[in-house]
């Protein structure tokens, strides 16, 4: 009887500590293309919290079709209203700096 206790504690830490943390790949490949520029799909999306709690600094992988998986890094918000992209430059590596 003592076992499941800890079983069913030991489960909700896991399930709580497994959220994910920033915008979910579908709403992230959301901000990279809301100014119709066209993306190519990512991998391994990851964003870590800022010191400001709704500030988010995101990497991922892209491919680009016929060239290999490239990072990229790009800093996110979460306001009452959904996630806003915060860097000024493209959304998509292979579109030119400027």
């Amino acid at each position: 009887m003592m076992v499941r206790p800890v079983l069913l504690s030991l489960f909700g830490f896991v399930v709580i500590s497994a959220a994910p943390v920033g915008p979910s790949p579908a709403e992230f490949t959301k901000l990279r293309t809301a100014k119709g520029e066209s993306c190519p799909p990512i991998r391994k999306l990851a964003c870590t919290q800022l010191g400001d709690p709704t500030e988010y600094r995101c990497s991922w992988q892209e491919r680009f079709k016929g060239k290999s998986w490239t990072g990229s890094i790009a800093f996110v918000a979460k306001d009452g209203k959904g996630w806003t992209w915060l860097d000024g430059g493209p959304r998509c590596s292979s579109l030119p700096q400027s």
